[in-house]
């Protein structure tokens, strides 16, 4: 376990080598000779860091806020009302009473749902208890709505990159991890990134889809880094 002074030390140093990591990851340097240089690049912190280095931004806070904000609009969309994870999430709400284990459940199934609002394809996005097949990043969750054994895994190019300890960091490091290595946005994808960035970019009020249709233009293309 690395003491507050080793992290000092480690952020110094990867502030010092930011020119040259956004150069070798620019230059389309593969991802393990990536990590092997920059080993601490896969932990969610560091990840979050090197957002905020490159676009002035609290990832972790912005996704916080969006999950807490939009959660029941996602919830009680038309286009997951019948979604087998909305189902789940309502069984599960009925066992529990207490206000913020309710909070926690919902943004789970927000965190899960969103592709299914926008029409994207989920598999691009997060993958539930099953393997991962996609080489852009991806989240993996494993028991989503099971306090005690739920898991949460961010993988880029098939391999696991870092255990995540909920749904807000997972998403944000998902959101981070390609901007981070550099990683185009997957067409069938572009929706859900396009209404994430907008809020968390503050761009411009993003559109989101009724409950009556589906808004398929949110406005704006995914920036690639």
């Amino acid at each position: 376990m690395k003491t507050e002074k080793d992290w000092k030390e480690i952020d110094k140093r990867m502030s010092q080598t930011l020119e040259i990591r956004r150069k070798l990851i620019g230059s389309r340097t593969p991802l393990k000779d990536i990590l092997k240089m920059f080993p601490f690049l896969k932990c969610p912190y560091q990840m979050f860091r090197e957002f905020q280095l490159l676009t002035r931004t609290d990832i972790y806070k912005k996704i916080k806020h969006i999950l807490e904000s939009y959660s029941e609009n996602i919830l009680t969309s038309f286009s997951v009302m019948d979604n087998p994870i909305n189902i789940a999430l309502q069984e599960k709400m009925k066992q529990h009473t207490d206000e913020e284990m309710l909070k926690h459940l919902k943004m789970t199934a927000t965190c899960l749902l969103l592709p299914d609002v926008f029409g994207d394809d989920p598999s691009l996005f997060v993958i539930v208890n099953e393997k991962v097949q996609v080489s852009t990043p991806v989240l993996e969750v494993k028991n989503p709505f099971n306090v005690d054994v739920c898991e949460f895994s961010l993988y880029l190019e098939k391999e696991k990159l870092t255990k995540l300890d909920d749904c807000i960091t997972a998403l944000a490091a998902l959101i981070a991890a390609f901007h981070v290595f550099g990683v185009e946005c997957p067409r069938r994808l572009s929706q859900t990134l396009n209404f994430l960035e907008t809020l968390i970019f503050d761009m411009h009020s993003p559109c989101f889809p009724s409950m009556k249709e589906k808004e398929k233009e949110v406005g704006f293309q995914h920036p690639v880094t």
